[in-house]
Order: structure tokens, then C-alpha cells, then sequence
């Protein structure tokens, strides 16, 4: 994932817009309504989303703590927007980079929910059996 999202910071011009006018298309018809500049923004949410998920399934399945990894995810971001400064074709989006973390953290924040039921449940937190 993390490599997708920097082939996509460093496409030429014309490719980083055809992908996103073909994308934004398919979007449109499921009801999309902004303009191709508010969808390249948007994007950002849907590709910090995917960061997200590859990065807390991972600091989980290693056992490291999720939290490491939310600020490895906030910093690959900022990183990710900061390359942009340096290429001719493209520009640091504040609002892109807000994006990011919200992207990022709705992922981490559904990962850390369903884990946090499953140990629940695995546990046997919730079973009437407990409660007698």
C-alpha cells in the first residue's frame, strides 16, 4: 500500500490525471459530485484508509504497539506531502494531508474495534455465563 501511494506522488502530470479522471468517472457513477480537483483531495481519504488498514494489521499481527504505528502512518503522510514540495507537477496539500490522518485513523480505529470485540469475545467478556 505504502508503495502504491508514492508510485501515485511520483506519476508525471498527465498520467496522475488520467488515472484520477478515469477513476473519478467510475465514482461519478456511483453519485460522486465534485469536480476532479475535490476528488484528487478526496482520494486521499480513501487511499490513507488503505495505509491505514496495511499498517495496523501489521503492527497487530508483529505485536507491536498500534499506536507506534498510527504515528508511522501520520509521518509516511506528512513524508508523502512533503515529497510533493520537490516535484515540478505537484503541490503539499494542508487539507490533503488532513485527509491522511483521518483516512488513517478510521482504518486503525475500526482494526483496534474489531480486535478489541474478538479479544472480548475470545475471552468470554459478554457471556451471560460471566455475569452469573
Amino acid at each position: 500500500m505504502l508503495i502504491t501511494v508514492l508510485f501515485l506522488t511520483f506519476q508525471g502530470a498527465e498520467d496522475t490525471v488520467s488515472i484520477s479522471e478515469k477513476v473519478r468517472s467510475i465514482a461519478v457513477n456511483l453519485g460522486y459530485t465534485g469536480s476532479l480537483k475535490q476528488f484528487r483531495s478526496d482520494i486521499h481519504l480513501v487511499e490513507y484508509f488503505g495505509v491505514g488498514l496495511a499498517v495496523a494489521l501489521f503492527f497487530h499481527v508483529m505485536g507491536w504497539k498500534k499506536c507506534i504505528g498510527a504515528v508511522v502512518a501520520a509521518i509516511f503522510g506528512l513524508i508523502d506531502e512533503t515529497i510533493k514540495i520537490y516535484l515540478p507537477t505537484r503541490e503539499f496539500g494542508v487539507m490533503d494531508l488532513v485527509k491522511d490522518v483521518v483516512g488513517f485513523g478510521v482504518a486503525f480505529g475500526i482494526v483496534m474495534a474489531v480486535y478489541l470485540i474478538i479479544d472480548k469475545k475470545k475471552n468470554g467478556f459478554g457471556n451471560e455465563a460471566i455475569l452469573r
